[in-house]
């Protein structure tokens, strides 16, 4: 039997790699994350050139008896490739022919490239990871409309610029990222459609002469579709490149949230605590509790768009074609996924298990100026004033309260009848109900009814449809779950059925 070992790919060449070139070359490492879809990638190639007459049955099975032997020895921790291998594909073809023979082994790759091979191998990939992404996505949303449904009526202060800005409720806070993070799942599944394209059969660039049956191995390997032009199959990366700025988009939207809740956390605020497996201690100062893991999530968002924009510089400037240069895109987009995927269970964990400081929060929303809005558009629609006037009328009480240490509550009618004439010129009587009802957080709130606001009533309307929301996303999701799941049970049907029939 003759052996081709690692130089299965060299019969141009007359000298191997020096040891330091080949530990350069390889792809190894960034590899084993594809070495079963490469299995499962050759067994559907090789299936479908049985069907088309190109293997006959004995060198087929064969075929898949090697390469099922080397799945068994994945699974068993017993495969080891070195650096004198150029990638996995090189490893898995060399040791189907030493397990069967070049006749048969060497029947293995006709018909393909490693250029659409490599590629099919990380779409495979890249669809698995997206769809874990994706259930991940939804498993926080789901937390996090706990969360929200707990503290529908949870008075909190909303901030712009860093300001107090107006009353609501720490529910409504939640609810909005539900809805940013919901949009985050749809892209996923959008680039997903992008991602489970075939681009098999493309060969290196052109094509091939063998009469293969691209739409076999579409069906075979549960892909929705062709990647049908073969200089865009084996060429384009920007799948992966979508994939990475989804993720990177995503990622913001946590680091928003952990800069929120890490802020919140400060003694100063008070608002939240993290549970103490989320948190950690100092080394020196006996009274410290940190939000680490906020903080942990915040800088790996940085990573993500790292990610990103290390596949965006690594294709700019590759001609069309394949290029060893997109070997390196894989690192980066493990690198990503991988970060995302672990963000997001620890973002899960800490709002499952955040507790929120309703009376901190209440307490900072009392005697506050915050209500300085609702009173402004009391006065244009009660005393109807236009609001520019109403508006100035507003800004004046603030700054005189604000001078005598005082609050809005505690303005007198008198003293809105005065500040009027001096401040629009015209006088401008109040009750003292109108004062209170204007004054008071809660009654700010309850008066506030346009839709989306943080009105407890508008809140749990849409705690009710993003429910309704999320159990349509999971049952996409599951959707998209099952056809792969139901393809690559087929796939290993199909190659059980070849080996004991």
């Amino acid at each position: 039997m003759i052996s081709l070992g690692s130089g299965l790919f060299r019969s141009r060449l007359d000298k191997t790699f020096d040891d330091r070139t080949a530990r350069f070359h390889t792809s190894v490492a960034e590899d084993l994350r594809i070495f079963e879809d490469d299995i499962d990638g050759t067994e559907a190639h090789d299936i479908m050139l049985h069907e088309q007459g190109v293997i006959p049955l004995e060198s087929l099975k064969l075929i898949l008896s090697a390469l099922e032997e080397i799945r068994r020895e994945w699974h068993r921790g017993e495969v080891v490739i070195g650096a004198e291998y150029e990638d996995v594909h090189e490893y898995i073809e060399a040791h189907v022919i030493e397990k069967i023979g070049v006749h048969s082994g060497g029947m293995l790759h006709t018909g393909r490239s490693r250029n659409d091979q490599v590629v099919v191998d990380v779409r495979l990939r890249v669809r698995e990871e997206t769809l874990e992404t994706c259930e991940k996505v939804l498993g926080l949303v789901d937390a996090i409309l706990t969360k929200a449904d707990q503290h529908v009526e949870t008075l909190m202060m909303l901030y712009t610029h860093g300001q107090h800005a107006q009353i609501g409720t720490f529910g409504h806070y939640m609810m909005a990222y539900a809805d940013v993070l919901l949009r985050d799942f749809q892209r996923l599944m959008d680039c997903y459609g992008r991602v489970n394209r075939n681009p098999l059969g493309a060969g290196p660039v052109g094509g091939t002469s063998i009469d293969i049956d691209r739409q076999r191995t579409t069906e075979l390997l549960g892909f929705d579709g062709l990647i049908e032009n073969s200089i865009d199959a084996t060429s384009w990366r920007d799948w992966a490149i979508e994939e990475a700025a989804a993720s990177a988009i995503l990622m913001a939207s946590l680091s928003r949230v952990a800069a929120d809740l890490a802020e919140w956390s400060t003694v100063e605020f008070g608002y939240v605590e993290l549970a103490d497996e989320y948190s950690s201690s100092s080394s020196i100062m006996p009274q410290k509790k940190n939000p680490s893991t906020l903080e942990l999530i915040r800088g790996k968002t940085g990573e993500v768009y790292g990610a990103l924009t290390e596949l965006l510089t690594m294709v700019k400037g590759v001609p069309s074609g394949y290029y060893q240069d997109l070997q390196g895109t894989k690192p980066p987009l493990w690198r990503c996924l991988d970060t995302v995927k672990t963000c997001l269970e620890v973002m899960t964990g800490i709002i499952s298990t955040l507790e929120v400081k309703k009376e901190r929060m209440q307490g900072r929303v009392e005697g506050s100026t915050t209500v300085a809005l609702d009173m402004a558009e009391s006065f244009a629609e009660e005393k109807r004033l236009s609001f520019r006037e109403a508006y100035r009328l507003a800004a004046a009480l603030v700054r005189e309260v604000l001078e005598k240490s005082a609050r809005l509550q505690d303005l007198k009618p008198t003293d809105v009848a005065e500040t009027s004439l001096r401040a629009i010129g015209k006088r401008v009587e109040v009750s003292e109900e109108f004062i209170r009802d204007t004054t008071d957080p809660l009654s700010s709130l309850l008066r506030r009814r346009s839709q989306g606001g943080p009105h407890p009533e508008e809140v749990r309307r849409m705690l009710e449809d993003r429910r309704r929301q999320l159990e349509s996303c999971e049952a996409d999701l599951e959707e998209r779950k099952s056809a792969v799941t139901t393809a690559m049970n087929r796939l290993r049907k199909t190659v059980e059925d070849y080996l004991t029939g």
